[in-house]
């Protein structure tokens, strides 16, 4: 998760009998998007699976960063999107809706190994997601003529989060990862699982599925976005 975390840390005291692990991943998420947008009109809802999404994906970026050293290890990851969905407006006057989601989420976490053995790791700890988050609304012209809606923010929320590694062979293993967070005006949160597949000591793949909540007001307006489908990882260690 991409490595903002890591030039967090200077801390060449810690456990002097281990060294730095690092590893980068890029990843395909096809995820199906659920809004609501508050509009002067009233509140627009839109629903697109993860079908209906891929196919109005005008732009997306994922990708991750992570270092251990010892029970210490950070993580950083990138995240990119640019969706449209169509909707039903639910005001007569109007035509159809389309709503579109820019959003970009920078997070990062610092984590502490609270329990490592053959069975299972378990790590836990604090981090950060900075958001910059645009969504526009366009009714299309009924019995009136089509207007248009803009609204958009950039914030930062402080979150906490766990992550669970379980190793069932040399090759396999399950993943799972989750955090919490907002301030008083904002919430978000996420949850991921996956099964990996080891090639070597260096590659790896993933095959999970992530769901991600952002609520937020925005301009005296209420927004929410749901983002989740399945994702495709590809990972190297060094």
């Amino acid at each position: 998760m991409i490595g903002i975390g890591a030039v967090l840390v200077a801390q060449g005291a810690l456990a002097q009998d281990s060294s730095w692990s690092y590893d980068a991943t890029i990843y395909g998420w096809f995820p199906g998007m659920t809004t609501s947008v508050e509009t002067r009109f009233g509140t627009i809802e839109s629903e697109a699976s993860a079908s209906d999404s891929l196919s109005s994906l005008k732009m997306a970026f994922m990708g991750t960063f992570g270092a251990q050293n010892g029970r210490l290890g950070f993580v950083g990851d990138l995240l990119y999107i640019d969706l449209a969905n169509t909707a039903d407006t639910p005001f007569a006057f109007f035509g159809d809706a389309e709503v579109e989601v820019s959003a970009t989420a920078l997070s990062g976490y610092a984590l502490y190994r609270v329990t490592s053995d053959r069975s299972f790791s378990f790590d836990v700890g604090a981090g950060f997601r900075a958001f910059d988050l645009g969504v526009d609304v366009e009714l299309s012209e009924g019995s009136r003529p089509g207007v248009s809606q803009s609204v958009g923010d950039s914030w930062v929320d402080p979150l906490l989060a766990a992550r669970l590694s379980v190793p069932l062979s040399e090759e396999w293993s399950l993943n799972g990862f989750v955090d919490w967070g907002g301030t008083g005006g904002d919430e978000t949160w996420q949850v991921y699982g996956s099964v990996q597949y080891a090639f070597s000591d260096s590659w790896s793949t993933q095959l999970g599925y992530r769901h991600m909540d952002i609520s937020k007001e925005i301009d005296g307006r209420e927004v929410s976005v749901d983002l989740s489908g399945p994702l495709l990882a590809l990972s190297y260690k060094f």
